[in-house]
Protein backbone atom coordinates (compact mmCIF):
# COMPACT_ATOMS: atom_id res chain seq x y z
CA UNK A 1 0.00 0.00 0.00
CA UNK A 2 1.57 3.36 -1.28
CA UNK A 3 1.47 6.17 1.22
CA UNK A 4 1.99 8.70 -1.38
CA UNK A 5 0.05 11.66 -0.98
CA UNK A 6 -1.52 12.42 -4.48
CA UNK A 7 -0.94 16.67 -4.62
CA UNK A 8 -3.63 19.05 -5.84
CA UNK A 9 -2.62 21.46 -9.01
CA UNK A 10 -1.56 24.05 -6.66
CA UNK A 11 0.48 22.15 -4.44
CA UNK A 12 2.71 21.13 -8.09
CA UNK A 13 4.40 24.55 -8.45
CA UNK A 14 5.53 22.26 -11.73
CA UNK A 15 2.13 22.77 -13.68
CA UNK A 16 1.80 25.40 -15.81
CA UNK A 17 0.18 28.23 -15.21
CA UNK A 18 -1.89 30.80 -16.63
CA UNK A 19 1.15 33.35 -17.56
CA UNK A 20 2.83 29.69 -18.96
CA UNK A 21 -0.74 29.79 -21.33
CA UNK A 22 -0.01 33.25 -21.91
CA UNK A 23 3.20 33.63 -23.37
CA UNK A 24 2.45 30.09 -25.68
CA UNK A 25 -0.59 32.62 -27.10
CA UNK A 26 1.86 35.27 -27.61
CA UNK A 27 5.14 33.09 -29.34
CA UNK A 28 1.91 31.42 -31.43
CA UNK A 29 0.95 34.76 -32.71
CA UNK A 30 4.35 36.34 -33.30
CA UNK A 31 5.55 32.81 -35.48
CA UNK A 32 2.15 32.94 -37.15
CA UNK A 33 3.14 37.11 -38.04
CA UNK A 34 6.76 35.70 -39.11
CA UNK A 35 5.36 33.33 -41.32
CA UNK A 36 7.11 30.63 -39.75
CA UNK A 37 5.94 26.73 -39.34
CA UNK A 38 5.76 24.72 -36.35
CA UNK A 39 8.66 22.79 -37.41
CA UNK A 40 10.68 25.92 -38.76
CA UNK A 41 10.62 27.52 -35.16
CA UNK A 42 11.22 24.18 -33.29
CA UNK A 43 14.49 23.19 -35.60
CA UNK A 44 15.47 27.19 -34.80
CA UNK A 45 15.66 26.74 -31.08
CA UNK A 46 16.40 22.83 -30.92
CA UNK A 47 13.30 21.33 -30.14
CA UNK A 48 10.80 19.07 -32.50
CA UNK A 49 7.39 20.66 -33.61
CA UNK A 50 5.61 18.61 -31.17
CA UNK A 51 7.35 20.53 -28.08
CA UNK A 52 7.10 23.59 -29.60
CA UNK A 53 3.51 23.15 -29.73
CA UNK A 54 3.73 21.98 -26.14
CA UNK A 55 5.00 25.50 -25.06
CA UNK A 56 2.77 27.14 -27.27
CA UNK A 57 -0.26 25.42 -25.86
CA UNK A 58 0.83 26.19 -22.33
CA UNK A 59 1.05 22.71 -22.11
CA UNK A 60 4.64 22.75 -21.15
CA UNK A 61 6.24 25.57 -19.35
CA UNK A 62 9.36 27.77 -21.17
CA UNK A 63 12.66 27.76 -19.77
CA UNK A 64 14.31 31.17 -19.56
CA UNK A 65 16.84 30.23 -22.12
CA UNK A 66 14.35 28.95 -24.38
CA UNK A 67 12.72 32.03 -24.41
CA UNK A 68 15.58 33.82 -25.60
CA UNK A 69 16.14 31.45 -27.77
CA UNK A 70 12.47 32.06 -29.59
CA UNK A 71 13.07 35.71 -29.14
CA UNK A 72 16.23 35.62 -31.12
CA UNK A 73 14.96 33.37 -33.91
CA UNK A 74 11.41 35.80 -34.24
CA UNK A 75 13.98 38.29 -34.28
CA UNK A 76 12.05 39.90 -31.42
CA UNK A 77 12.76 41.72 -27.78
CA UNK A 78 11.86 39.03 -25.10
CA UNK A 79 10.02 41.67 -23.57
CA UNK A 80 7.73 41.00 -25.70
CA UNK A 81 7.02 36.91 -25.21
CA UNK A 82 5.86 38.37 -21.91
CA UNK A 83 2.50 39.42 -21.52
CA UNK A 84 0.01 40.04 -18.95
CA UNK A 85 -2.45 36.47 -19.10
CA UNK A 86 -5.67 39.21 -18.34
CA UNK A 87 -4.57 41.10 -20.97
CA UNK A 88 -5.71 40.58 -24.56
CA UNK A 89 -3.84 38.62 -26.31
CA UNK A 90 -4.34 40.21 -30.19
CA UNK A 91 -0.86 42.39 -29.65
CA UNK A 92 0.67 43.94 -32.88
CA UNK A 93 3.14 41.63 -34.47
CA UNK A 94 6.61 42.46 -33.64
CA UNK A 95 8.05 41.87 -37.23
CA UNK A 96 11.62 42.05 -37.84
CA UNK A 97 12.78 43.04 -41.14
CA UNK A 98 14.88 39.75 -41.10
CA UNK A 99 12.17 37.29 -41.29
CA UNK A 100 9.69 40.08 -43.40
CA UNK A 101 12.57 40.04 -45.87
CA UNK A 102 12.71 36.25 -45.34
CA UNK A 103 8.97 35.78 -46.17
CA UNK A 104 8.80 38.06 -49.23
CA UNK A 105 12.18 36.14 -51.04
CA UNK A 106 10.42 32.83 -50.05
CA UNK A 107 7.15 34.15 -52.20
CA UNK A 108 8.94 35.99 -54.44
CA UNK A 109 10.87 32.53 -55.56
CA UNK A 110 7.59 31.05 -55.73
CA UNK A 111 6.56 33.25 -58.53
CA UNK A 112 7.07 31.52 -61.84
CA UNK A 113 6.43 34.26 -64.77
CA UNK A 114 9.42 36.39 -65.05
CA UNK A 115 6.94 39.51 -65.99
CA UNK A 116 4.89 38.97 -62.42
CA UNK A 117 8.23 39.03 -60.79
CA UNK A 118 9.02 42.76 -62.19
CA UNK A 119 5.68 43.69 -62.15
CA UNK A 120 6.09 43.42 -58.10
CA UNK A 121 9.93 44.67 -58.26
CA UNK A 122 8.28 47.96 -60.06
CA UNK A 123 5.31 48.20 -57.57
CA UNK A 124 8.15 47.81 -54.27
CA UNK A 125 9.93 50.94 -55.89
CA UNK A 126 6.99 52.58 -56.30
CA UNK A 127 6.07 52.44 -52.83
CA UNK A 128 9.31 52.81 -51.71
CA UNK A 129 9.72 56.32 -53.61
CA UNK A 130 6.43 57.32 -52.15
CA UNK A 131 7.65 56.68 -48.68
CA UNK A 132 11.09 58.02 -48.93
CA UNK A 133 12.37 61.37 -47.57
CA UNK A 134 11.52 64.46 -49.32
CA UNK A 135 14.10 64.32 -52.32
CA UNK A 136 15.05 60.31 -53.18
CA UNK A 137 17.23 59.11 -55.64
CA UNK A 138 15.65 58.95 -58.70
CA UNK A 139 15.36 55.08 -59.38
CA UNK A 140 17.32 53.60 -62.38
CA UNK A 141 14.80 52.07 -65.19
CA UNK A 142 14.50 48.52 -65.30
CA UNK A 143 15.67 47.19 -68.37
CA UNK A 144 12.86 45.59 -70.12
CA UNK A 145 12.44 41.68 -70.37
CA UNK A 146 11.22 39.67 -73.19
CA UNK A 147 9.56 42.81 -74.26
CA UNK A 148 7.97 43.77 -71.45
CA UNK A 149 8.97 47.48 -69.98
CA UNK A 150 8.31 48.13 -66.06
CA UNK A 151 8.78 51.86 -66.93
CA UNK A 152 5.69 51.37 -69.20
CA UNK A 153 3.77 49.73 -66.97
CA UNK A 154 3.64 51.92 -64.29
CA UNK A 155 3.22 55.04 -66.59
CA UNK A 156 0.19 53.69 -67.85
Amino acid sequence: MSTHKQQSPRENKRLPTPIDHAVGVQIRYLRRAAGLTLKDLGQAIGVSWVQFQRYETGVSRVTASRLFAISDALGVRVDSLNVDPGAPQLLPPAHSRRHESAELVRVFNSIADAHHRLAIIALAHAIAASTAPASPEPRAALPPHDGFDIDAELSS
